[in-house]
């Protein structure tokens, strides 16, 4: 494998990222922590998780994840609910604030399809593709096996 050239390609990545989170400023006021965004992009994921799925996804102890979603709670990002068919199992949604983000999210995403992505070439987007998928079977391989 050549390292220089995927240096090269990660540092052009990083370019192009920097230069479109201008588009994500009206979500930065969200602030909200990385670990309280892991627990959130797992619940857009999900739709629902139970606490217990929560902290296997994210391979952290109930009473950790338990902290998190306090947090989350009290700024009505996430709710909590009792599983009706198991009132042992607490069940974690989106909140409010968790919609609109994911809601917000969206929206910017599809205007820098429109505005970027949608000026590649139906080749170039199959390539991309590709690469793409490629590096997410040996990525999500690897992730398996560690």
């Amino acid at each position: 494998m050549e390292i220089n050239k995927m240096k090269s390609i990660l540092t052009k990545l990083d370019e192009i990222n920097y230069v479109l989170l201008h588009h994500y400023e009206e979500i930065i006021g969200y602030n909200i922590p990385p670990k309280q965004a892991l627990v959130l992009e797992h619940l857009h994921r999900h739709s629902k998780l139970s606490v217990n799925e929560l902290a296997s996804e994210m391979k952290v102890t109930p009473g950790a994840i338990s902290q998190l979603l306090a947090k989350l709670e009290q700024q009505q990002y996430i709710v909590r609910s009792i599983n009706p068919e198991s009132c042992r199992e607490i069940i974690v949604t989106l909140g409010e604030k968790g919609t609109d983000l994911y809601e917000a999210y969206e929206k910017i995403d599809q205007k820098i399809v429109n505005e970027y992505y949608s000026k590649l070439s139906p080749e170039v987007i199959k390539q991309f593709e590709y690469a793409v998928s490629e590096l997410y079977t040996i990525v999500m391989s690897e992730k398996g096996s560690s």
